[in-house]
């Protein structure tokens, strides 16, 4: 098995288990990902496994999340760029170190002013 794999494998945790996830490293192949693809976004499931969902997300300038709503509560950690995020009628501009959050079933939309990585969060139902 490779590292990749093992990487992988690691992202669903067993009862009780620990998940090690080098953040870097994910970052790395998803912006690798998204060089090589035509599409403006690249996500990657760090952790879903009991109730809990990590996501990484790589955003490039312009692109957009269209209004949706998630099932449970979630933050968003912004780790690097800037994005719009509007939910409830309020538009704020998040910047790198900024984490927001938003409860379960709230519209909102994300839309990239730069190149961008966020961190997601969400509490499954």
């Amino acid at each position: 098995m490779d590292e990749h794999q093992t990487a992988l494998k690691a992202l669903r945790t067993t009862h009780g288990g620990v998940a090690f996830i080098q953040l870097a490293d994910e970052l790395s192949r998803s912006r690798q990902r998204l060089e090589s693809s035509k599409e403006d976004r690249q996500a990657a499931s760090l952790v879903k496994d009991y109730g809990l969902n990590v996501m990484l997300m790589l955003l490039k300038k312009g692109a957009r999340l269209h209004e949706h709503r998630t099932k449970g509560p979630l933050t968003v950690q912004v780790v690097a760029g800037v994005v719009r995020f509007v939910a409830a009628n309020s538009h704020n501009e998040l910047a790198a170190g900024t984490i927001l959050a938003v409860d379960r079933d709230v519209p909102h939309s994300v839309e990239a002013l730069e190149e961008s990585v966020l961190l997601l969060t969400t509490a499954l139902g």
